[in-house]
């Protein structure tokens, strides 16, 4: 299983856009691909967001051996737990840390420097977990990026007002946008 997840792993200079915070993109594929290779001695524990994606993202024959399993301990039970207990939390964590470290190293050779800077997007929430790992030279240039990011979702959603007012846009997907500047993509437990 971990070898697959690593051989699917794309490097984040691919994944970098200007319209999605690149370490979301590579933990919600990382995510996407764990759940639907998850074998059931891998996944014992679980919160409640991992608990509807296995529910919904796991072939069928294993989400029921994973949640016979989950049923049958009597040390743990579903409604109780948090996320450090989680399965899968603690794997997108590791992932993410790894993430994490990569796009670091992007920071600290002048192209990748230059490329991030100039075509990347960070939500608010990673951007800020960059910043404790990037070199004191390369902070500057993360929350810039940040600035930059966050004053593009500001523009969205001030045209949006605007328009809103003369009943002439139906949103084109400006909140969620939003929201995953802020907070980052919906579905991201890490």
């Amino acid at each position: 299983m971990r070898q697959r997840a690593a051989a699917s792993r794309l490097p984040i200079t691919s994944i970098a856009t200007r319209t999605a915070c690149a370490l979301c993109a590579a933990l919600k594929d990382f995510q996407n691909d764990l759940l639907k290779h998850l074998p059931p001695s891998e996944c014992c524990r679980f919160c409640n967001g991992h608990g509807w994606m296995v529910a919904n993202s796991t072939p069928a024959v294993s989400a029921a051996v994973i949640f016979l399993g989950a049923i049958a301990k009597p040390d743990w039970g579903p409604a109780s737990p948090v996320a450090e207990d989680c399965d899968i939390c603690r794997r997108m964590h590791g992932e993410k840390e790894r993430r994490l470290i990569e796009i670091a190293s992007q920071f600290r050779s002048s192209d990748g420097h230059s490329w991030l800077r100039d075509n990347g997007m960070l939500c608010l929430r990673h951007g800020r977990e960059l910043i404790a790992k990037v070199p004191e030279t390369a902070r500057e240039s993360v929350q810039e990026l940040l600035a930059r990011n966050g004053g593009e979702v500001m523009a969205l959603l001030e045209d949006y007002l605007e328009r809103a007012k003369s009943g002439g846009h139906a949103g084109e997907g400006v909140l969620g946008r939003a929201a995953e500047f802020l907070i980052a993509q919906r579905g991201i437990e890490a």
